[in-house]
């Protein structure tokens, strides 16, 4: 009994080990991706112009958040997803090549900040809004 199923254990093996990887359709060889690093993030104007410590911050204006990159290796180029957050809320935006991109964005009252979720790099901008005044004469 015992020659009986060591007859079909050593078939089974046959089976197995004779059995090989499809040859047919190689796997194609692994590709160096070119991503790229964020380097810096802020607050700007919509055009792109910084907000210095003095700019007078208005609500007719339009603001934008920018991030720069840089090229890590020179592989073949895939799109690198930056990941950041402002006031806490997460976003991201995709390069398909080093450089600055900007989104545009709406302060909200108080301290606005925007931090790389890769560095940990921030920038802050402090916006008080001002309320419906009159003009004395």
């Amino acid at each position: 009994m015992q020659t009986k199923y060591y007859y079909i254990t050593i078939i089974i093996l046959c089976f197995v080990l004779g059995c090989s990887k499809n040859d047919d359709n190689p796997a194609p060889p692994p590709v160096t991706v070119e991503s790229f690093d964020p380097v810096s993030i802020e607050f700007v104007h919509e055009d792109g112009t910084g907000i210095t410590a003095n700019d007078c911050i208005t609500p007719d204006e339009a603001y934008a958040i920018q991030i720069t990159t840089t090229k890590n290796n020179n592989g073949n180029t895939a799109v690198s997803k930056i990941e950041y957050t402002i006031n806490g809320a997460i976003y991201s935006m995709s390069f398909t090549a080093a450089g600055t991109k900007r989104n545009p964005i709406v302060l909200v009252d108080g301290r606005n900040v925007a931090e790389l979720s890769s560095t940990g790099t921030s920038s802050e901008v402090n916006y008080i809004e001002q309320g419906d005044f009159e003009l004395v004469d």
